[in-house]
């Protein structure tokens, strides 16, 4: 009975926790036939490391995926987008720690390819 107790008032306050995260900018880049949609969020998590960027590709009129279904990037990266076909997506990226760049993919039967650009 405690047991239970205990495990119900745990459920409570899971349920009613407040979200610990917060979207601070939203850009959708579409595909030049319409078809898809990629979409890069900037996110906070309310600490002082600067904004998540996850990057995500869904078709047209779906929601996009609640985190990066294409990449995450962090708070010190810079990331951007570009169409070179209806079918393919090139992402341009600097990360601010140097580590080995992305490997292409395919999502959807788009190909999406990864350039990292030099900060300034």
């Amino acid at each position: 009975m405690r047991v239970a107790f205990i495990a119900m008032t745990a459920g409570a306050l899971v349920g009613c926790s407040e979200r610990d995260y917060a979207v601070v900018s939203e850009r959708d880049v579409p595909s030049p036939d319409g078809t898809f949609v990629a979409t890069i969020v900037e996110e906070t998590y309310f600490n002082t490391t600067g904004y998540e960027k996850q990057l995500s590709l869904h078709r047209h009129g779906e929601k996009r995926p609640r985190s990066g279904n294409v990449r995450g990037f962090g708070p010190d990266d810079a990331v951007s987008v570009e169409w070179s076909s209806p079918t393919g997506l090139l992402v341009h990226y600097t990360y601010a720690t140097p580590r080995p760049g992305p490997t292409p993919t395919n999502i959807y039967g788009v190909t999406v390819t990864f350039k990292e650009s030099k900060s300034p």
